[in-house]
């Protein structure tokens, strides 16, 4: 949504506004309640931005509608569940947090220097994060980490990677988005041949490969393998080459890492079993509650009256360990078709962008962020965290912002900026 009237006397305003955004960026991943605390400092001098300077007009396209479509149905759920008080403080919580960042970055990030200024404090605030991950995975004590540690399965295994991000999978989930956008800056980087600012990219991006494979978390592993085939069907089919590091790794090196690997063939470890008697579990849940769903975040009290596979009181399972399933039981079929649509429609839309710098990252990097999510999502339900969740929704923001902008425009590339095509 876009203000209709733009008064000078805003200006000082609109300035606090996408600076406290930036903010967001570089802090959400590091402290996530300092981060949420910003977000509604940012939010309420929106609402007097709105009252005073510039009024709200109508969504400008069909993905904003989807948007709002996940909030209001969303709460919907929440308010017809067994626990509404609960589950609509959730709400309020989490999706009225993501549909904020969402329409805050979206409305006041519409400069390329300021979604240049947006990209380079993404990537900054994950360097800083990996240098926590970096000095927790060397001092952390194992008696913390036994619990994301299979040690009947992988005796090697003594210590996962997880940073600020609470446990190694979310970690694993905020990397797999940071390296999608990144790679895809190294891309055009390559192409418009600036190399000082290649020098630093690549550097970056190896450290944050190397975190991303100490978190030892499958899923992602075999979602950033996905990322690069869709890089090489997309960009430059040379990059699937790089995919045979794979099999060497299999058959060559018989660390952890091989180990991770080789079992994800193997069905008989804890976590495949659990996973199959939770996704079964859930089908239930979606063929008793088809059109509301059981309420948003009401997974964790509806799941016992489904389980027969853990007879445990005490072990509390707060989402189904996959995306589309859990989109589906708690918010039902309407719900999650606008939550997937408002998320696909972001990756399609952008294929509509001319071939130019910050377009080419937008079209070809939101694509790689979804098709990780997907992969990653069949397997876990990352997105589950607020944390990363937020992460999220702010950088489809950004990008709604500048599918806006091209649009407006007539998709003409922007002053100043290389008209180079990503592809090869």
């Amino acid at each position: 949504m876009t203000g209709a009237v733009s008064i000078d006397g805003g200006r000082p305003l609109q300035h606090y506004i996408t600076r406290l955004l930036y903010a967001v960026v570089l802090v959400m991943p590091l402290h996530p309640w300092l981060g949420d605390a910003l977000v509604i400092i940012a939010l309420l001098l929106s609402v007097w931005d709105t009252l005073r300077y510039r009024p709200l007009s109508k969504p400008a396209s069909w993905l904003q509608w989807c948007v709002l479509g996940f909030m209001g149905w969303s709460l919907l759920s929440a308010l017809g569940s067994a626990q509404p008080m609960w589950t609509t403080a959730s709400w309020l919580y989490n999706v009225g947090m993501y549909g904020g960042i969402y329409f805050l970055t979206y409305r006041y990030l519409r400069e390329p220097e300021q979604w240049r200024v947006f990209l380079r404090i993404f990537m900054w605030s994950a360097f800083i994060v990996c240098l926590v991950g970096v000095y927790q995975y060397m001092t952390t004590s194992m008696e913390l980490l036994k619990q994301w540690v299979d040690a009947a399965h992988f005796p090697l295994l003594k210590r996962r990677m997880f940073a600020t991000l609470q446990n190694p999978n979310l970690f694993g989930e905020y990397l797999l988005i940071v390296l999608s956008m990144v790679g895809t800056g190294i891309f055009q980087g390559l192409k418009e041949k600036r190399w000082r600012l290649l020098a630093w990219m690549v550097l970056m991006a190896l450290f944050f490969l190397i975190c991303m494979t100490l978190t030892y978390s499958r899923g992602i592993w075999l979602s950033f393998a996905c990322v690069v085939v869709y890089w090489g069907l997309t960009i430059d089919r040379r990059l699937l080459l790089s995919l045979l590091i794979i099999p060497i790794v299999l058959f060559g090196y018989h660390g952890e890492v091989a180990s991770r690997l080789w079992s994800l063939f193997d069905g008989n470890d804890t976590s495949a079993v659990l996973r199959w008697a939770l996704w079964d579990s859930t089908t239930y849940m979606i063929a008793d509650y088809p059109i509301l769903g059981i309420g948003w975040d009401a997974f964790w009290f509806e799941y016992p009256h489904y389980n027969y596979y853990i007879q445990a009181p005490d072990v509390i399972i707060y989402h189904a360990h996959n995306m589309f399933l859990n989109m589906l039981a708690e918010i039902g079929i309407p719900g999650a078709l606008f939550y997937f649509v408002a998320i696909y429609g972001h990756a399609v839309y952008a294929l509509r962008l001319p071939k130019a710098t910050i377009s080419n990252i937008v079209k070809y990097g939101i694509g790689a962020v979804v098709v990780g999510i997907t992969v990653s999502g069949l397997f876990d339900h990352d997105l589950f965290s607020h944390q990363v969740s937020v992460i999220f929704w702010q950088l489809l923001g950004w990008a709604s912002s500048v599918l806006y902008t091209y649009k407006k425009r007539g998709n003409k590339p922007l002053e100043n900026e290389l008209t180079t095509d990503i592809k090869n």
